[in-house]
């Protein structure tokens, strides 16, 4: 009986609207610093290397280690300048967007990342840059929290606030856990799934605006 009332005050606090990343979103990552209407960007760096990334109207790039995501930074919205490790980009950025760009050493591509306001609840993201569809699941596989997300994809979903651990699951087999964490309304998280010469490796953090100017 014990476990049947956790079970279903689990889901209780996790059902609420799924959402992927062609959705808006926002929440307190984009803080009072940045100008209404911007839109934000930011870089993971699969390489092998660390990378160098220059954001047009930025006085300082960021260095980003490899296996490893900057923060994001905020600029207007319309056409900018992008200065990726060896690359030189123009990307067209839409007003109230995140893009995340994701950089192998070779090639990029861009993730466009959800992007709500909605201060009453958490909103969870997960990456997945694996060779494998995978799921987003509560740590023992009950729950789904983000349904299966195509290898190279993201997707999103609004939480109630929560302590909880997750795990990514292929099917019904854990493929990697992440820590518990405790998630705020309000805020953002993201969750990946990093491809390494041994397997995978998975990631987790609290959203943020990169502090340089």
């Amino acid at each position: 009986m014990k476990r049947t009332l956790a079970s279903l005050l689990t889901m209780l606090a996790l059902v609420v609207g799924t959402s992927h990343a062609n959705e808006n979103d926002g929440a307190e990552l984009y803080d009072a610093a940045a100008p209404a209407d911007s839109a934000f960007v930011r870089v993971l760096n699969l390489s092998n290397s660390s990378l160098r990334v220059a954001l047009a109207g930025k006085n300082q790039a960021q260095q980003i280690a490899a296996g490893e995501i900057g923060g994001y930074r905020f600029t207007p919205p319309g056409e900018t300048r992008l200065e990726i490790g060896k690359q030189t980009i123009s990307a067209t950025l839409a007003a109230n967007s995140a893009t995340t760009f994701i950089h192998d050493g070779q090639q990029l591509r861009t993730l466009q990342d959800a992007f709500v306001n909605e201060p009453r609840k958490a909103q969870v993201r997960f990456y997945n840059p694996s060779g494998q569809s995978l799921a987003l699941k509560t740590l023992d596989g009950r729950h789904v929290i983000v349904e299966e997300v195509a290898a190279g994809q993201n997707g999103s979903r609004m939480v109630n606030e929560l302590k909880i651990a997750f795990a990514a699951y292929s099917g019904d087999n854990k493929v990697a856990d992440f820590p518990e964490v405790f998630l705020k309304k309000g805020r953002t998280y993201s969750y990946l799934i990093l491809p390494t010469s041994g397997g995978v490796r998975a990631v987790s953090m609290a959203n943020a605006l990169d502090p340089l100017d």
